[in-house]
């Protein structure tokens, strides 16, 4: 039995984590992700990391209880600067903002390599990871969005090709969510009231606004 909770953020992430590679789970809280991936057998091995030792002690009790100690590997860590790149295959950074993101994979320039796989989760301002992620040579392979506890999420898959590609707003927004799936228009609709707000200040939003909502309704 899954201890990920069905459909929500996380069993997500799991989902986009390639089959058979070495995990680092940045921001691993109660360790439940890097706990699942190594119970079913998706993965040999995994670095559950955190900044804070409180959240690590936890992850540290619950691999015990799960009889995991041999396969995963805590680690106290501000982002990826005490994981080196040869340890691993997969990154998850998941739950915290995309701005930390960002600034997480800018500050280990080490990881900017064609054989990592990154899974991002951000909590907010995705449109401002998806912006650097282009920017900075990485592009993004799949993403989806899912529905957990009544607020909409999304999961980005991306890697590293050290060719930048041009992104507007519009496109950071949507990204490569598909808009004929409904938890992805679900998410774009919450991001598109933000868009909204903001717009009442900033008149230069307001083609980005009308986009979205051509776009949503023509998708429903």
């Amino acid at each position: 039995m899954s201890i990920l909770k069905p459909q929500g953020r996380l069993s997500l992430c799991a989902d986009f984590v390639r089959e058979g590679s070495r995990l680092a789970d940045i921001g691993t809280d109660h360790g439940y992700l890097p706990i699942e991936l190594c119970r079913n057998g998706k993965i040999p091995s995994a670095l559950a990391c955190d900044i804070n030792p409180l959240p690590l002690r936890s992850a540290e009790e619950n691999i015990t209880r799960f009889g995991l100690s041999k396969k995963i590997q805590t680690r106290l860590s501000d982002g990826l600067k005490e994981v080196s790149a040869d340890e691993v295959d997969d990154v998850v950074i998941a739950g915290m903002g995309g701005e930390l993101i960002r600034d997480i994979l800018s500050a280990a320039p080490s990881f900017q390599d064609t054989d990592k796989h990154f899974v991002l989760q951000p909590m907010t301002h995705h449109e401002d990871l998806v912006l650097w992620l282009y920017e900075n040579g990485f592009v993004i392979d799949r993403q989806e969005a899912t529905l957990d506890e009544g607020k909409y999420y999304t999961v980005i898959s991306a890697r590293f090709i050290g060719k930048k590609t041009p992104c507007d707003l519009y496109t950071a927004v949507v990204g490569k969510l598909d808009l004929t799936d409904e938890n992805s228009r679900g998410f774009l609709s919450r991001v598109l009231h933000n868009y909204r707000n903001k717009s009442k200040g900033d008149p230069a939003l307001l083609p980005l606004v009308k986009q979205l909502e051509e776009s949503i309704r023509e998708a429903e």
